[in-house]
């Protein structure tokens, strides 16, 4: 499907309405995982670094548990990219280790914060947003980008086994394009899910 020139590549398995639009969503006994989602194309230019630090200014003093899981994630997926992998059954070789965007973390922290509060879980924000428009806000331009998400999961090994264990998510983790990722995790007593995961991945 082509959307403004943009290829969006959309898996899952279970078809679940969010944010005025349906997406699909797949129930582990763990938590849930939002459908993956993928982009080949130039991200907006020209975004000025000053509105990308007024964009990212409430996620930027974060709580140092939040950030020790968020690192751990990088950490384990970078170990699962380091040994291959295989995603749907299909076998995917060892790639590259990702770095630490902290561009991609805030778009990461802004959407994982914007589900926490807004109850909801979808990549469409609780303001109309796209994962690729939130990217851009934080000032980051990209030529591949990605977003996996999650809810329900507590621990980084919990979320990152269950990605790995659904192909799109997979796909997303192993794809040898992406050099970034940013990841964001908020916890939220009384919400449905409690703990959101949100990762976005990008290549310039």
């Amino acid at each position: 499907m082509y959307l403004n020139r943009t290829a969006f590549f959309l898996m899952g398995t279970v078809l679940l309405a969010g944010c005025g639009a349906e997406e699909r969503t797949e129930v582990t006994p763990e938590g849930v995982l939002g459908e993956s989602l993928q982009v080949e194309a130039e991200g907006l230019a020209g975004e000025r670094e000053l509105t990308a630090l007024a964009y990212c200014d409430d996620v930027t003093t974060w709580p140092a548990a939040s950030t020790d899981f968020e690192n751990q994630v990088l950490t384990l997926v970078n170990q699962r990219r380091a040994a291959g992998a295989t995603c749907g059954g299909v076998a995917k070789p060892a790639v590259p280790a990702l770095t630490l965007d902290t561009r991609l973390r805030c778009a990461a922290r802004k959407h994982s914060m914007d589900m926490a509060v807004n109850n909801i879980f979808s990549h469409t924000g609780s303001n109309g947003s796209t994962p690729f428009q939130r990217m851009n806000l934080a000032g980051y331009t990209y030529k591949y980008a990605g977003e996996n998400i999650a809810a329900g999961y507590s621990t980084p090994s919990a979320v990152v086994t269950g990605w790995m264990a659904s192909t799109g998510h997979c796909n997303n983790i192993m794809n040898v394009n992406y050099k970034h990722l940013g990841v964001g995790y908020y916890l939220r007593s009384g919400s449905t899910y409690s703990h959101y995961w949100t990762q976005d991945f990008g290549a310039q």
